[in-house]
């Protein structure tokens, strides 16, 4: 049974072969087309969702990857003030032995000479135990 016209040889013919009526199954192109339209939509939602998924690890490692580099930053920081407050020991430490130095009282420059060497024990003690802890 083969159509003339050059329409769907196998679609409508077939299906009223198989019919045994010869009349095929009338289909309601608007209810095709409808369930092709959901079926596009639930495979876009999939996809979107697979997205959505992917999207959303992205972003979880961003932000285990920004919470590390704030962490080492804040290290940093630390590390940055205790330098800073060390190099100001250091500076005062240098300011009071030259204004000894220039003292024109040898009792009061012996005086100050003892008290500035208890505090280089002080300092030295301090940052070893900075460094071991």
């Amino acid at each position: 049974m083969t159509e003339s016209n050059g329409a769907d040889p196998d679609g409508a013919s077939a299906a009223a072969a198989a019919d045994g009526t010869g009349r095929g199954k009338v289909v309601d192109l608007s209810r095709y087309r409808l369930a092709r339209l959901i079926r596009d939509a639930g495979q876009q939602q999939g996809e979107l969702a697979r997205m959505m998924r992917a999207a959303t690890a992205e972003r979880a490692q961003l932000a285990e990857a920004l919470n590390g580099a704030q962490r080492h930053l804040a290290r940093i920081a630390d590390s940055y003030k205790v330098l800073l407050g060390r190099l100001q020991q250091e500076k005062d430490f240098r300011e009071a032995c030259q204004a000894a130095a220039e003292l024109d009282d040898l009792d009061e420059m012996i005086r100050r000479r003892d008290m500035l060497a208890k505090q280089l024990e002080d300092i030295r003690r301090t940052t070893a135990a900075s460094r071991e802890g």
